[in-house]
């Protein structure tokens, strides 16, 4: 695989891991992915590491789970169940891994390899990230953020019809201002490249230099 192949896969990767952030944390967060270039040693010494977090991670969290009243316990599951959360994890994982596909087979759209390579991609990640685990990670989360009554009330509103409304207007009133505001960002920045073109040629490439190198982390 070429240098731009591989730029792509790794781009495909920050995608599919960025998203897996964004939904265990509920907010914007970013996860990069390990460069494919790593030394042997470097990348056993991050997985035992990564091994060592996520061991933590789920020991932290199963005793967290323990210690949550059940009762509240319940009104928490019961509140990811009506607002869609308990099944976010499958659609973000789902989302992720087709944009990781595309991200592989537009890059080598003549490879027959680079589509096996990104079907064997989705099956091991596949294998690896359980999506229903997110629920019990989450649900100390929910504990200490939120009292009981929080969740009473919480419950009574998305349960309501208003409620139920929002759930299903909110997230296209978020999409569509999230592409509004990438439209923004987009002209401006391409405004001041224009500007700076002169001035710092040696940064802002002209229009046949990204014709004869395109940029591969789109």
């Amino acid at each position: 695989m070429d240098a731009g192949g591989l730029g792509n896969v790794e781009a495909g990767m920050r995608k599919l891991i960025a998203a897996c952030g964004l939904l265990a944390g509920g907010l914007g967060v970013v996860a990069q992915a390990p460069s494919v270039h790593v030394r042997a040693e470097t990348y056993s010494s991050a997985k035992e590491a990564g091994h060592r977090v996520y061991s933590d991670a789920v020991r932290q969290s199963a005793s967290a789970v323990a210690r949550v009243d059940a009762a509240k316990e319940a009104d928490i599951r019961r509140l990811m169940e009506v607002t869609g959360a308990k099944d976010l994890g499958e659609q973000v994982m789902n989302a992720g891994i087709a944009q990781f596909r595309a991200s592989v087979t537009e890059s080598q759209p003549d490879n027959p390899r680079a589509k096996q390579f990104a079907d064997a991609f989705a099956a091991r990640f596949e294998k690896h990230f359980d999506p229903r685990s997110l629920t019990e990670t989450v649900i100390p989360i929910y504990d200490k953020h939120l009292s009981a009554e929080d969740l009473k009330e919480l419950l009574a509103y998305y349960q309501s019809p208003f409620g139920q409304r929002m759930l299903k207007v909110l997230p296209e009133v978020a999409r569509e201002s999230q592409v509004a505001g990438f439209t923004l960002g987009q002209k401006a920045a391409q405004e001041a490249m224009e500007e700076l073109k002169g001035e710092y040629p040696e940064f802002v490439p002209s229009s046949s230099d990204e014709e004869r190198h395109p940029a591969t982390d789109r």
